[in-house]
């Protein structure tokens, strides 16, 4: 008799080392019903794994852990023999986003496992919120942050996933951290018991007069923190104009629901808002921040000087705009007559006129200039250089803000922290109202 040899390359493999786990040839099914092969023994560890890791990572940090970029191949070497008999398994992957979970079962010694590349929060992925949130906290736009990841062939949310995110999880979060924060300032203010100053500014998602949201921002002046923020949508009032007045009125009527008395608003030079805090808030002392009158003014001046036989205008722009700073900042009382006469007294200082200039303020306060000087910069009284400042700087509606300038505390702060809502929302980039929200509440 000739031997055909072993035909089955199964008899050929080493036999594994019992460990309990396989049933024993002598066992009887029915003297012990309790026992399960191998693979649905596995299957359930997995649930039991799977629930622990839940349960363990509600009280971890994922977000504190590092990441690192893995890939695919790379990691599929971990799986492609059996720990148990060292033999190629087959591998079984699933992906979901950012998350990858990895099925290796072993056809000669049935071991099974599953490996997951992440933690759960709840039965949500951490990676996955964890991404989404990224994009929102660092003020990316989703759509580009998500398409590098798929130009660099990274597997992660869609875009639909991330608005889902941001709407059920992270805008929830942001708005009740937002509340808590403005409680403790609120709180705060009421503590120190001193006079509220408050800064006041609007801002449009869009350049020019056809905004579709805008935002009404308040600051208390002393220390710097953004007391409320109020969104209005141009289709709450009759035109993108009137957001700026709605938001401030919306923002008002909150600080009053808090009992908060406001002693001193500090804005720009918008009519609408001055109409309406002189009716509705005839106790507080409504002030102009002077860089919006002063840019205002540059402008003005600017163009002027490109006139023909007005050139000498351009060397006078930097100093009147620094002489509209001096006259506020050096009245701390903030007499609005006394801000006058310090304001029209370069009227006549710009003709090298220093004597008799008003009641208020009759001489300038600088030591006598020298002839050079007085050659090098002076106006020639009664040219056309000379009569048109003179004009601009006289217009009863300038001379009217002037008087009521801020001595003391200004928006600039507000400008500051606008520009970094530029960042999160940009004014080029057509956002819908829960986006604005949330980007504007994790700003501050």
């Amino acid at each position: 008799m000739t031997s055909v040899g072993i035909q089955c390359s199964l008899l050929e493999l080493p036999l594994p080392v019992h460990d309990g786990t396989d049933k024993p040839e002598s066992a009887n099914d029915e003297m012990d019903p309790t026992w399960q092969p191998p693979l649905l023994q596995a299957q359930d560890s997995d649930d039991e794994n799977l629930d622990s890791k839940c349960d363990r990572l509600e009280s971890s940090s994922p977000e504190k852990e590092k990441k690192f970029l893995v890939f695919e191949g790379c990691l599929l070497e971990l799986f492609t023999s059996c720990p148990a008999c060292k033999l190629p398994t087959s591998v079984k992957k699933t992906c979901v986003g950012t998350f990858l979970c990895i099925h290796q079962y072993c056809q000669y010694c049935s071991f099974c496992r599953r490996w997951d590349s992440q933690p759960y929060i709840k039965n949500i992925p951490a990676g996955n919120i964890l991404l989404s949130a990224s994009i929102l906290y660092s003020g990316s736009l989703p759509r580009k942050s998500l398409l590098m990841l798929q130009y660099l062939g990274m597997s992660s949310v869609s875009v639909r996933t991330f608005f889902q995110h941001q709407r059920t999880l992270l805008h929830p979060v942001i708005e009740r951290v937002w509340k808590e924060e403005q409680r403790m300032i609120l709180d705060e203010i009421r503590f120190t018991d001193e006079p509220l100053v408050l800064g006041g500014d609007g801002r449009a998602d869009t350049p020019g007069h056809n905004a579709k949201f805008g935002s009404y921002t308040l600051m208390e002046l002393g220390s710097s923190k953004v007391v409320h923020v109020q969104l209005v949508q141009s289709n709450e009032v009759k035109n993108s104009n009137a957001m700026e007045k709605e938001g401030l009125a919306r923002s008002v009527h909150f600080l009053r629901e808090e009992e908060m008395n406001i002693h001193t608003m500090v804005t720009d030079r918008h009519l609408q808002i001055q109409k309406w805090i002189r009716e509705e808030m005839p106790d507080t002392v409504h002030h102009h921040d002077v860089w919006h009158v002063a840019e205002g003014l540059r402008k003005k001046m600017e163009a002027l000087a490109k006139e023909k036989d007005c050139s000498i205008v351009g060397r006078w722009v930097c100093s009147i705009c620094n002489h509209l700073y001096w006259a506020a900042a050096s009245t701390p009382d903030g007499n609005g007559d006394v801000i006058r006469d310090k304001w029209l007294s370069v009227v006549n200082h710009m003709q090298n006129i220093h004597h008799g200039h008003g009641k208020h303020f009759p001489n300038c306060l600088h030591p006598d200039l020298g002839q050079d000087d007085q050659k090098r910069k002076g106006l020639k009284s009664g040219s056309k250089a000379c009569e048109k400042l003179s004009q601009l700087l006289e217009k009863p509606r300038l001379l009217h803000d002037v008087q009521k300038l801020s001595p003391g505390y200004q928006t600039s702060k507000i400008e500051a922290y606008h520009s970094v809502v530029n960042h999160f929302a940009p004014k080029m980039i057509g956002l819908l109202l829960s986006w604005h929200e949330s980007r504007y509440y994790v700003t501050k």
